[in-house]
């Protein structure tokens, strides 16, 4: 579940982004939710403690446990 500020967030950010950007932004988001290092109620990660459904957007943002990398094929 996403905090209001995560909700927000996305909302108001997610038509900035390509079609392509907002599919590799999911698969993301997916594998960081069945992630230990994620706390949920705040969706933060332990390893970096970056706001995962924030920095899943970013094409040059990588996991820090090398859970998925940059996004790639993406200008």
């Amino acid at each position: 579940m996403l905090d209001s500020a995560s909700k927000e967030w996305i909302t108001k950010n997610l038509p900035l982004f390509s079609e392509e950007v907002k599919r590799q932004a999911l698969a993301r988001l997916t594998v960081c939710k069945e992630c230990p290092q994620l706390t949920p109620r705040f969706n933060r990660c332990k390893q970096c403690g970056c706001l995962m459904p924030a920095k899943v957007f970013f094409k040059k943002a990588s996991c820090p446990l090398n859970k998925w990398g940059v996004m790639e094929g993406i200008l």
